[in-house]
């Protein structure tokens, strides 16, 4: 058996080499190695040119959120003006002061909840009151873009979450730290949103 495997290992090292000289060898290796260089290249463009078209596209529905979370506010800031001295008109005099300030997803959603808690009390607590009929129009159009703020959150939610996922991916992540790109922030009041202010 060994005289066997002697005998075949000196049949193939008799054969013809790979590269005949140093040359072709030298030529062959720089194509190859051209070759890789222009691959990684190519898939680098690629994954910039994809993620920047995913992020292009959250960020579109995320300065959709940002007009409806605007008008809301605006809506909010408007009534507060109208009302009196009471503990939830006051509540939400400076939520509306601290709102105006929140510039991450994080304080924007906290101040969000919070001020949905306070105008659901000040509702209620106005509903009896006989000049109901002149805060209505701000609750109503609190309401509406609340509406408008569900469907362009859940779009914005589901694009952002994607070019997360995609971010993350190999090799995408590669060329995501090197442009050092950042995750898209997700907004946490979704719970807030019940179809009225």
């Amino acid at each position: 058996m060994e005289l066997f495997t002697k005998e075949k290992e000196r049949r193939l090292s008799a054969k013809q080499k790979m590269f005949p000289n140093l040359r072709s060898a030298v030529i062959s290796i720089a194509v190859v190695a051209l070759l890789l260089t222009f691959a990684v290249f190519a898939i680098d463009r690629n994954n910039v040119n994809r993620l920047g078209g995913y992020h292009k596209s959250a960020l579109a529905e995320l300065q959709k959120v940002e007009a409806h979370l605007s008008l809301r506010l605006g809506y909010a800031t408007t009534l507060s003006s109208l009302l009196g001295q009471g503990e939830n008109a006051s509540k939400l005099a400076s939520l509306v002061a601290l709102a105006g300030q929140a510039r991450s997803a994080g304080e924007i959603s906290e101040t969000y909840l919070a001020m949905d808690a306070v105008l659901a009390l000040l509702q209620k607590e106005l509903f009896a009151d006989a000049a109901y009929r002149t805060y209505a129009p701000y609750f109503e159009k609190m309401y509406e873009e609340e509406l408008l703020l569900t469907e362009v959150l859940l779009s914005y939610h589901a694009k952002a979450d994607y070019y997360n996922r995609q971010k993350h991916a190999f090799p995408a992540v590669l060329t995501a730290n090197r442009m050092e790109m950042k995750d898209l922030p997700l907004f946490a009041f979704s719970a807030a949103l019940k179809g009225r202010p």
